[in-house]
């Protein structure tokens, strides 16, 4: 990959093209950036390259001379690659824009100053107008560097791992998810526990749930254009339902734990509550055939967890017990958050959700409303 930046300033550029990746990858023939001088080409005696606007208004504009003889000079004609103007009123740069110039062999960045550029030199040499963002900057050189720093990212051998920018915030229509390095615990915050589990197909789920989630929060309209997956659309539909509870239940301090431990929750709690003797059956009543996660009150009405309380006694048993910290799980919408005081979880407070289910943390007592007339609420305590 060639890149000739035709600029006022070669100067602003070389002490960010000498450092770190980029400045690697230019020393081992990577990618090869030429900065030209275009004050070099002035046919004025003073190498004047700007001049008042006509018809008036404030500032100067940078004359049309000195671009195209620099284009010419440096240019072979017919030229093969895109010759690029850096420009507020260009189409938006982004990563799809990105991944097509770095399919280019050659690039032509033009770096404009004061109020702009004679039109006449575009029209003469540029092929199309990139914007970086809606701001105004002094000059096109931060523009470029923008422009170079993102295509060279995707010359293979420039990160080092081809893999490296595929799963990349945009790269795949998403952002991307938080990363961690060493130490696994930093002044008493831990790494997530699945990435150090060594679980790849655990890591892989929590990572797509994570670039998802950020994206629907801090970047909604990319998921319009963003290729999702049939697992995606489910899993989006889910972190809005938890949007939506989280609204619902304004006030109370709720955690949204991860998918994967609300998909692992039903289990949990089954194992947890229900004898041995009795989850051969129950299992059959409770998960198998149509039956789903959110029938677990069967395990009650069908006697399979025994001493159970039923109705206002459960409701009195759970306020009893009233652990420090419990877990509400809605089986519904497969949803686990985690409330680290549970003494705001009254089901009264939680009758808006209709069915769910609270537990503490150890699985030692649980509450369970059905949202079914004249099923429970029950309650039990191991």
């Amino acid at each position: 990959m060639r890149i000739k930046v035709f600029t006022l300033f070669p100067e602003m550029l070389r002490p960010v093209l000498s450092q770190s990746i980029l400045g690697r990858a230019i020393a081992a023939g990577l990618i090869e950036v030429d900065l030209i001088d275009i004050r070099e080409y002035s046919a004025d005696k003073h190498r004047n390259t700007d001049d008042y606007p006509f018809g008036g208004g404030a500032g100067m504009v940078m004359t049309a001379q000195p671009i195209v003889d620099a284009f010419a000079a440096n240019l072979p004609e017919p030229y093969g690659g895109r010759r690029i103007y850096l420009s507020p009123r260009g189409r938006a740069l982004n990563q799809r824009v990105v991944e097509a110039l770095a399919k280019e062999k050659e690039l032509a960045l033009l770096c404009g100053h004061y109020e702009g550029v004679d039109q006449r030199a575009l029209d003469a040499v540029i092929d199309e107008e990139l914007s970086i963002g809606d701001y105004v900057l002094t000059g096109g050189e931060l523009g470029a560097l923008v422009v170079i720093d993102a295509v060279a990212r995707l010359v293979p051998g420039v990160l080092g791992s081809d893999e490296s920018p595929e799963d990349e915030s945009f790269s795949t229509g998403l952002l991307e998810y938080p990363q961690y390095t060493r130490p696994a615990d930093f002044r008493g915050q831990q790494v997530p526990g699945v990435l150090t589990g060594g679980n790849h197909a655990d890591i892989e789920a929590w990572r797509r749930e994570q670039s998802l989630e950020l994206t629907l929060t801090r970047r909604p309209e990319l998921l319009d254009a963003a290729p999702l997956t049939d697992a995606d659309r489910a899993m989006l539909a889910r972190l809005r339902r938890a949007r939506q509870v989280e609204a619902q239940l304004d006030g109370i301090p709720l955690k949204r734990m991860g998918l994967q431990a609300a998909d692992l929750f039903p289990k949990a709690w089954f194992n947890a509550f229900v004898p041995a003797e009795n989850r051969k059956a129950a299992k059959r009543q409770c998960f198998s055939g149509r039956r789903h996660v959110g029938w677990l009150w069967q395990a009650f009405s069908m006697g399979f967890i025994p001493q159970f309380d039923e109705g206002e006694a459960a409701r009195q048993n759970w306020r009893e017990a009233q652990p420090a910290a419990c877990r509400l799980y809605l089986p519904d919408d497969g949803l686990l958050f985690e409330a680290e005081n549970s003494a705001m979880l009254t089901p009264q407070a939680l009758s808006p959700l209709g069915h769910f289910m609270l537990a503490d943390a150890a699985l030692t007592c649980t509450y369970v409303e059905t949202g079914r007339a004249g099923k429970g609420p029950y309650s039990h305590k191991v």
